[in-house]
């Protein structure tokens, strides 16, 4: 009878153990589609005892001692770098291909198309100076211009708030995810303490930092108890049940409204390398941020050279008065100093200043110094060139409350100038075409659109002469370079930059591609280790359906054979 008992006792384990197996693979196979699933395996183990007589102990049956996920943690690492590594190129490449998108270089509105079209307005007007349909035309294709400018520039500017938001969203997300870790390290903790496997838990927290991984690049250290802490670069973010969380701040950095990323408990940078929040950094802080300003230092240079060339020019009629655009700093420092604030550069040279009587024709000409040599500390300062102009007959000159130059023509007279190799003229917005220092602000000058007669088209004051006009059409040649535009000319400069960023689209597009073949192909192995395969769970089910039969089978014997036995008795 004894004997009967311990074979009861086999055939009862066994039954018991098979089953549990049984439903560890209808869970593998319940989760076949689950890619956040890892695949589990019964761990069966003999029981001793069972002892018929001295010396022979044929076992107690068996039991399923352990579940075993099969994972890789080393993999697992790889496979979140990979995905980090892949959605930031992918987050790059997308905002990059929108910032093509805002130049519409394939388009006929595209800014090369705007400029050639301004400067060729020159061209024509040069043909016929006295013909106001022409003039009319210049100020079309300046308008034309101005509303490219504006139109990418603010383009650029509406990426980049778009791109803050995203900051914000990733960082909330990843916020989320990190208290979700924490809050999971707490349950598994505690469900393990007493040897139970918490593999839908583990799943869950694995499922979370892929999550977490693919918005920043984290390093993941799990401790004893089978909690997680995670870091980023060497600041922790979880650490046990503690999440430090993530707090977004706008802030203005050199003029640009950015979202910056910090710990919520201190304040601390966070520095990621890639993920989705360093795509959108990298795309909003190096790639838009460039492009932003080199198309205002394009549209300062058209304005400067543009300005440069028609203050020393005259129109139809010259000027009864005329107030510069650029206030500067300081009235009284030399104005090729930081003190004096402009926005272009001024050099040491000479401004020819002509003063036209009306009645008689008669023009007085003079010429004024613009001493800023560095030499015996008497440069030039807005007031010392106030000064200078107000010596000039027929006309006067003063600086404004607002730190700008004022000139005025005395009754019946008007000025213009006809050469300035010192730049003052432009610098503080003197006889110019274009206001504005920026693709923000760049726009044709109130005084031209009011009275267009005043496009200096001529060099002599001639009715006939369209020489400065042929000097401005000449600013669409390659080889008009400008110190302001990197010493090329402004057509190169424009090609530079959209070739440039069509490079770092390209770039972008083949990290890309090269980060997602290596995400596809870590993403094969962790199926190979982790995912579960249908053919492979059928043959198991067999096996262990098999052995439950056959433990079954065991039973009635052993019950056949107590019936006999008691019937013995």
């Amino acid at each position: 009878m004894a004997l009967l008992g311990a074979s009861f006792q086999i055939g009862r384990s066994a039954l018991a153990a098979y089953q549990a197996a049984i439903a560890v693979t209808g869970q593998n196979v319940a989760n076949v589609s689950n890619p956040d699933y890892a695949r589990q395996s019964s761990r069966l183990q003999s029981l001793r005892g069972g002892l018929d007589r001295p010396g022979l102990a044929p076992g107690g049956g068996v039991r399923l001692a352990a579940l075993t996920r099969h994972i890789d943690s080393a993999l697992e690492s790889r496979l979140r770098f990979a995905s980090a590594t892949r959605t930031r190129a992918e987050t790059t490449q997308r905002a990059l291909a929108q910032v093509e998108t805002s130049y519409a270089e394939l388009g006929d509105g595209d800014l090369s198309t705007r400029l050639s079209e301004f400067f060729s307005t020159f061209g024509q007007l040069q043909t016929n100076p006295s013909d106001m349909g022409l003039r009319n035309l210049v100020v079309g294709g300046a308008d034309a211009l101005s509303r490219s400018f504006n139109r990418i520039r603010t383009g650029l500017l509406d990426q980049t708030s778009n791109l803050n938001n995203q900051v914000v969203d990733a960082a909330q997300n990843a916020g989320q995810l990190a208290d979700e870790v924490a809050s999971l390290n707490v349950l598994i903790v505690q469900q393990e303490a007493d040897g139970t496997t918490a593999g839908a838990l583990r799943d869950r927290r694995d499922a979370v930092i892929r999550d977490l991984g693919s918005i920043m690049d984290v390093q993941v250290r799990e401790v004893d108890s089978g909690a997680v802490n995670i870091f980023v670069g060497s600041e922790p973010l979880v650490e046990f049940d503690r999440s430090r969380g993530l707090s977004v701040e706008r802030v203005v950095d050199n003029g640009l409204e950015v979202t910056k990323v910090s710990f919520a408990d201190n304040g601390g940078s966070v520095r990621v390398r890639e993920g989705v929040l360093a795509g959108v950094l990298d795309a909003r802080d190096v790639q838009i941020r460039d492009q932003l300003n080199r198309l205002d230092q394009l549209a300062r240079g058209v304005i400067f050279e543009v300005n440069r060339i028609h203050s020393t020019g005259v129109g139809l009629v010259g000027y009864e008065s005329a107030t510069g655009d650029y206030a500067v700093t300081n009235p009284d420092a030399a104005l090729n100093t930081p003190q004096a604030g402009l926005a272009f550069p001024v050099q040491n040279g000479s401004i020819i200043v002509k003063v036209r009587n009306r009645n008689t024709g008669q023009v007085t000409t003079r010429q004024v110094e613009v001493d800023l040599d560095g030499l015996n500390g008497d440069d030039m300062s807005l007031r010392d060139l106030a000064t200078a102009l107000n010596g000039v007959p027929g006309m006067s000159a003063n600086v404004t409350a607002d730190s700008k130059l004022q000139l005025d023509a005395a009754n019946g007279n008007e000025f213009y100038f006809a050469d300035d190799s010192s730049g003052a003229l432009a610098a503080l917005g003197v006889g110019g075409f274009f206001s504005g220092t920026s693709g923000s602000d760049i726009a044709i000058k109130p005084e031209l659109r009011a009275d267009r007669r005043l496009i200096a088209a001529s060099q002599s004051g001639g009715v006939s002469d369209g020489d400065n006009a042929g000097r401005l059409a000449l600013l669409a040649s390659n080889t008009k370079t400008s110190a302001l535009l990197n010493n090329i000319s402004i057509q190169d400069f424009h090609a530079e930059m959209v070739d440039d960023l069509s490079v770092a689209t390209a770039g972008a597009q083949n990290d890309f591609d090269a980060a997602d073949a290596v995400f596809s192909g870590l993403s094969a192995q962790r199926e190979s280790v982790s995912g579960v395969s249908l053919d492979e769970e059928a043959v198991n089910l067999t096996k262990f359906e098999r052995a439950y039969q056959g433990a079954a089978r065991f039973l009635t014997v052993l019950d056949d054979l107590s019936t006999e036995l008691l019937a013995l008795v």
